[in-house]
């Protein structure tokens, strides 16, 4: 933690907080370790891949405590902004007047100070969105990829789903084919089996009279 410094104190966090969560009484910070952060009064917008995307409050917080960590010793740019802030908000009336008061605190602030020193935390701030961007970058890359490969094995899966169903249509409707000419197939054979039924019992019926006459016979020639 960077020792206080004029213009940086528990009053900056609650005005900061206020007009994150836009309540009358904002969260209380952490009694032991204050984050000393810079209030701005209107949502500024990130750029992201060509396009503008309101930040939350969280996020936004998050970017105020990574200003606040790298916060240099004596009064500089961040000084002015949060005392600029404190005073009502960011303007030219607020901007001068925070840097005449902070200067009888701090003899070395100056222009070429104040424009040194934003200029550095505006580069480190960018170095942390390159960084974390490109991090994000990788991770969304290797999501689009595992997506792309999901959605491949999907295609391939449901390609050999659609040729099995279609092989099994094929297979019901020529089943429904066979059933629907069963009597066709069949009854040749049901016929043809019905006729040596029918001539068996001609052919048996006409020896057994022939047999019967012979037995008429014998009963009449035969003592």
């Amino acid at each position: 933690m960077q020792e206080n410094k004029p213009g940086i104190g528990e009053g900056i966090l609650r005005g900061l907080k206020k007009i994150i969560f836009t309540g009358n009484e904002a969260p209380s910070a952490s009694p032991e370790k204050p984050v000393n952060v810079a209030p701005v009064q209107e949502q500024p917008k990130i750029a992201v891949n060509n396009e503008t995307a309101a930040p939350s409050s969280d996020m936004k917080l998050r970017v105020y405590q990574l200003l606040e960590k790298m916060n240099r010793p004596g009064c500089d740019f961040f000084e002015v902004w949060n005392a600029s802030v404190e005073m009502g908000g960011v303007n030219s009336n607020n901007i001068k007047a925070a840097y005449t008061s902070l200067r009888f605190a701090d003899p070395t602030l100056n222009r070429a100070k104040l424009e040194e020193s934003g200029n550095f935390y505006m580069t480190e701030l960018r170095k942390i969105l390159d960084a974390e961007t490109a991090k994000r970058q990788e991770e969304k890359a290797k999501l689009e990829k595992d997506k792309e490969q999901f959605k491949s094995n999907l295609t391939i899966e449901i390609n050999r789903l659609e040729q099995e169903i279609a092989s099994l249509k094929e297979k019901l409707e020529a089943k429904k084919l066979e059933r629907q000419n069963i009597d066709e197939n069949f009854q040749p054979r049901l016929s043809n089996i019905e006729d040596k039924i029918r001539e068996g019992g001609a052919s048996v019926n006409i020896v057994l009279a022939e047999m019967q006459e012979v037995r008429q016979i014998i009963q009449q020639v035969i003592n």
